[in-house]
């Protein structure tokens, strides 16, 4: 096929995903009110954990009428355009699966079987370790996170809340990433061992090195405190342990065999 007729073959895959995340926005949008609900239940639970009193104390003060009216706005359309955020996040969160699907079908026509049957082995499997971990940073994360900030600045004698709808969005959508990247970390290595970039037994004479990262990444995401910081940092090292068990197991690259499905002109080694 030429460079024209590929382009043609993906745009006519990407129509699919796209209409797909324009109904799902359209619809999201459509119950918005809702959606900010769910978006500010991680900071519910944690002034849950810290008590009503200690987070009055820094400045959150529940009103029991409206007990959702815990952010500020400082713009006429700060509101609106945090719906619309909103909405395309959620929109992303559920149509992502399907352009990963139309890619990998545009890309595995060029792919050996070998290579096939490696990447619908891995490629799900990173796609759903990621939501996992976004689910965990929702229910469990995030709540202890905030909950340790409440907790800091009630004992600050100098400040206090003034919490700004866009700048709690924001705080949201860096947690929920990083939490579901985290998750991911066993999947990378079983990749990386996969693929032949490197070895098990290379990865675990990193250990180390592999320590000393996952401490600087811990004392970045959490707040500057050791018990938060060993609250991730421990997670994320057992992951780290948990992927060379799953290398391990899976092994390293296989020599190739051909197949009548392969493609003709693939004569290289395949993982």
């Amino acid at each position: 096929m030429s460079l024209g007729d590929h382009l043609h073959e993906l745009r006519s895959r990407m129509v699919m995903p796209i209409l797909a995340f324009a109904l799902v926005f359209i619809g999201a949008f459509s119950v918005q009110n809702h959606l900010k609900e769910l978006f500010v239940q991680p900071l519910l639970s944690a002034i849950e954990l810290s008590t009503p009193a200690v987070a009055a104390k820094a400045g959150i003060r529940v009103d029991p009428e409206h007990p959702l009216k815990l952010l500020k706005i400082f713009d006429l359309s700060e509101s609106v355009w945090v719906s619309v955020s909103l909405s395309i996040w959620a929109a992303a969160f559920f149509t992502i699966p399907l352009f990963i699907l139309q890619l990998w079908q545009f890309v595995c026509i060029g792919l050996t079987s070998v290579e096939r049957r490696l990447g619908f082995l891995l490629v799900p499997a990173g796609i759903i370790c990621f939501y996992l971990g976004a689910v965990i940073g929702y229910y469990i994360g995030m709540p202890l996170f905030f909950a340790w900030f409440i907790d800091w600045t009630a004992n600050d004698p100098i400040a206090g809340y003034d919490l700004r709808l866009m700048t709690y969005r924001d705080t949201f959508f860096f947690y929920t990433l990083a939490f579901g990247l985290v998750m991911d970390i066993p999947w990378l290595v079983v990749v990386l061992c996969r693929v032949g970039m490197v070895t098990p037994e290379k990865l675990a004479s990193w250990r180390k090195g592999v320590f000393f990262i996952v401490t600087v990444i811990a004392g970045i995401i959490t707040p500057p405190d050791p018990i938060s910081m060993l609250s991730m940092m421990l997670p994320m090292y057992l992951l780290f342990e948990i992927g060379l068990l799953a290398a391990r197991f899976v092994g390293g690259p296989r020599p190739r065999h051909p197949t009548p499905s392969d493609p003709p002109d693939s004569s290289h080694a395949s993982v």
